[in-house]
């Protein structure tokens, strides 16, 4: 019983943080329906490392859901619950597969990011059509490029929490 509140707990402490990070910084893209370039990747990356599993696929989904609920943002909620919890997915096997080296950590922070803009660009497509999809392509792209840059400067944090973040799960 003790460690599946330990995992409930822990589970909506990297909600909370993966939405405040996605919250904090914000900045519009103006041809679209309310998205927005943030930093909430970065948290992603670090949660996927950090926790290796599926306390970070949630977290992600659930708190970058929030953030979109939130920003009003609501034909972004549904997607962006699947994209951001692929996008960790993908992150998560790469990262165990490399045995956490830092080289497996790179190839999750570039491979999430190809999951997030090309699971965007389809759910816009789909439901915006081309052109719409294509104005969101270069923001979706940046960041992509930015959070997996970020995230990956923070390697050496990500790589000290680990042992610390993860006993006990």
């Amino acid at each position: 019983m003790r460690d599946n509140v330990r995992r409930v707990v822990y589970g909506a402490a990297l909600a909370a943080l993966v939405f405040a990070v996605t919250w904090s910084v914000r900045i519009p893209i103006p041809a679209t329906n309310g998205g927005y370039v943030n930093f909430g990747d970065v948290a992603i990356y670090l949660a996927s490392y950090v926790f290796c599993g599926p306390l970070a696929v949630l977290g992600a989904a659930l708190g970058s859901a929030l953030a979109d609920l939130l920003a009003g943002a609501t034909v972004y909620i549904a997607p962006t619950f699947v994209v951001k919890g692929l996008m960790a997915a993908a992150a998560v096997m790469i990262i165990k597969k490399s045995g956490k080296k830092a080289a497996g950590y790179f190839l999750a922070c570039a491979a999430g990011g190809a999951v997030m803009t090309a699971g965007y660009a389809l759910f816009e497509l789909a439901f915006f059509g081309p052109a719409y999809a294509a104005a969101s392509l270069l923001p979706n792209t940046l960041q992509w490029l930015g959070g997996a840059a970020i995230a990956s400067a923070l390697y050496p944090a990500a790589k000290r929490l680990a042992p610390i973040a993860g006993r006990g799960l």
